[in-house]
């Protein structure tokens, strides 16, 4: 009697190769679902920064219907006062601050820190400055330098420094204004030194939505390129949140967004020309 129950409790197991079986089984189940679930989840991520991009175009267009002009990107301290950046801004509009969530997009995952008087902010989300034109530009939304005529302080003769006027955009529905930042390297000593951070590389926006810097840092021969660009694919699979001056936003191809062709580059300046003599990138 005791060797039949013996018997029993042997046959209701199971045999190493039934096991390796199972598992095998399993591993195989995993392998099919894991990527399903790492796109749900980074679709999740790319829907919520998506909502965050479309609340900083209304704080923006918010700030444009009480002054009637876009704020500048910033004012460069070199001429001696304070640099102050366009998200400070529009704080009131959207009652969050740089560092704050708002301003987060929860699959960057580069430095966010605050600007200074040396050195831009670092951070999620970038602003349409220049346009098709790298610096002194009157074709994006807010050439640098423009603080010193608006607030009355003088340098007047600075080319490039009138302000953007809320009726200076001629196709506000296909005029960019604020997305992803393109990313750019940033060497753990330039953290450390400029911002008094940890001494530790990253791949961060610098509050700059900008073709010709983005195209730039991706060219094969710019120092940090090649984390750049892998950086840039892993934060939405190549694909960048934008909205538009007239608020609606958009999902597109990193590489749609950038490339130098007329239609795309109509999209980054105010009078809806593409200016493609402009670019900095084409002549290198």
């Amino acid at each position: 009697m005791k060797a039949v129950s013996r018997a029993r409790r042997i046959r209701g197991g199971f045999t190493l190769i039934e096991l390796l079986v199972v598992l095998a089984i399993i591993a195989i189940l995993a392998s099919l679902l894991l990527p399903s679930l790492f796109n749900a989840k980074q679709a999740a991520l790319s829907i919520k920064c998506l909502n965050n991009v479309r609340q900083i175009g209304l704080g923006l267009s918010l700030y444009v219907g009480d002054f009637d002009r876009f704020p500048v990107y910033n004012f460069d301290p070199a001429v001696g006062d304070e640099m102050i950046f366009w998200h400070s801004k529009i704080e009131p509009y959207v009652q969050s601050r740089w560092t704050n969530a708002l301003f987060s997009c929860p699959a960057y995952k580069g430095a966010t820190v605050d600007g200074n008087d040396y050195a831009t902010p670092l951070g999620s989300y970038g602003y349409n400055a220049n346009g098709t034109q790298w610096d002194l530009s009157e074709l994006g939304l807010g050439g640098r330098y423009t603080k010193k005529v608006i607030e009355g302080l003088g340098g007047s003769s600075i080319p490039g420094v009138t302000a953007i006027a809320a009726s200076s955009v001629l196709e506000p529905s296909d005029m960019i204004s604020v997305g992803d930042a393109h990313l750019i390297w940033v060497p753990g000593f330039m953290l450390s030194g400029l911002y008094d951070r940890e001494n530790k590389t990253t791949y961060s926006g610098m509050a700059l939505l900008d073709i010709n810097s983005r195209n730039n840092a991706q060219a094969l021969s710019w120092p940090g390129s090649p984390g750049i660009r892998l950086a840039t694919f892993w934060r939405h699979r190549n694909r960048q949140n934008v909205t538009f001056c007239d608020g609606h936003t958009e999902n597109l191809k990193e590489s749609k967004l950038f490339e130098p062709q007329d239609s795309a580059l109509r999209r980054w300046n105010n009078d809806h020309e593409p200016h493609a003599d402009k670019l900095t990138f084409l002549k290198r």
